[in-house]
């Protein structure tokens, strides 16, 4: 009698259900309109418009926005004069953000373990003429230390507003930009390193420890410039390799402040960046990219993105890799503000974050930010405390 029951539910739901699908499919059919999304994923998006034996090279068929246009008349052809006319263009609109570290305390977990955290703040801002001035300071300072230009420099640290703002110092001085994973291996960071004849390393309080380990596997290097931990000092440098200066980021910053070099301003033909890639089929390779390369793929995002008031990036992916250094850059550009945040403290359930304190994402409410298949995995599992990115 049971079964009897049980599957007559069971048809009447599936007719139910069936009844339901015929009654809002013409509704479903009117406002989502799969004929055109079929329509739209077979158009041609793109031509061919050059053609050689070892390249061919595509342009988008789209039409450029307004804005790409504004940066044609303007002549920004390379990244350095991205910056200035941005700055001046929006000067004292909020452009990068980080999160004040307030403390860091012991919290006791359930299984009588003591774990460190973070006792967070609010995210403090930098206006555009300030990032653009902290650049100039930069690029001055590192000149200061002997760098020239076209002497490549390594950038080694995690995604962060210093680091955007190391990277523009060195385009205002057409310094090339050699970026590493922060997550490689000690042989694969020393071979990108000693490929590219670095002397000048870019890195993090929290990463001087592993490149300790690294000195010896890369001769060439002279000086390492570190950005300072909001809490922690470097109280000694015993155990790194002699001869190797070690310098505050900050102290650079002050270093350029007080200089009277010039601005040596690339041209579009410059190198801007050598990439290094995960080194994920074998050794890391080296990716040369000019400045006219990525105002290229600068401009297509622009056309391919819409932005308004009140929208804000979270920076998060590695800014190692050029896809996230032009998404921050174009939203710079547009007027969108940029707040940095990392896996330790992304959500409230991060693991450095202190029971009952908020994650970045709760803070900061982006309305955008780059991913990866990982990173939406993750999210999706941690459905809850992700529902956040989606408010």
């Amino acid at each position: 009698m049971e079964g009897i029951a049980f599957n007559f539910a069971l048809s009447s739901l599936k007719v139910i259900s069936f009844v339901l699908d015929v009654i809002t499919f013409p509704i479903y059919f009117i406002l989502d309109n799969p004929l055109e999304a079929k329509r739209k994923a077979k158009e041609v998006r793109a031509t061919i418009i050059d053609r050689g034996p070892n390249y061919i090279t595509f342009r988008g068929k789209q039409q450029p926005t307004e804005f790409h246009i504004e940066l044609l008349e303007n002549g920004i052809d390379t990244m350095s004069k991205m910056l200035d006319y941005c700055s001046k263009k929006r000067k004292n609109n909020k452009c990068l953000g980080t999160r004040e570290v307030l403390a860091e305390e012991d919290e006791l977990q359930p299984n009588g373990k003591v774990y460190k955290k973070f006792v967070l703040g609010d995210y403090k801002w930098q206006s555009y003429e300030e990032v653009n001035t902290l650049a100039t300071h930069f690029g001055r300072g590192l000149r200061e230390l002997g760098n020239e230009p076209g002497k490549n420099v390594v950038i080694f640290s995690e995604t962060r507003a210093e680091w955007m703002i190391a990277a523009h110092g060195l385009f205002k001085q057409s310094i090339p930009l050699v970026t590493i994973y922060a997550t490689l291996g000690d042989e694969a960071i020393a071979h990108g390193i000693n490929e590219t004849e670095v002397s000048t390393v870019i890195t993090s309080f929290e990463l001087l420890p592993k490149f300790k380990q690294i000195l010896s596997l890369t001769p060439q290097v002279k000086t390492i410039i570190y950005i300072e931990d909001q809490l922690k000092k470097l109280d000694d440098t015993n155990g790194f390799k002699n001869g190797v200066t070690i310098i505050k980021y900050k102290d650079v910053l002050e270093k350029g402040r007080n200089s009277n070099i010039g601005e040596v301003a690339p041209t579009k033909d410059d190198v801007a960046i050598i990439m290094y890639t995960s080194g994920s089929t074998g050794i890391p390779k080296g990716v040369m990219l000019q400045h006219k390369n990525l105002i290229a793929t600068f401009k297509a995002f622009c056309d391919l993105t819409r932005m308004q008031d009140g929208d804000i990036m979270m920076g998060y992916l590695p800014l190692a890799h050029v896809f996230e250094l032009l998404v921050e850059s174009v939203c710079m550009c547009m007027g969108v503000p940029v707040g940095y945040s990392g896996p330790l403290t992304l959500i409230d359930s991060a693991s450095k974050i202190k029971k009952g304190s908020k994650g970045d994402a709760t803070v900061l409410r982006p309305t955008f930010m780059t991913a990866v298949p990982e990173r939406i995995r993750i999210m999706q599992i941690d459905y809850e405390n992700s529902l956040v990115f989606f408010y």
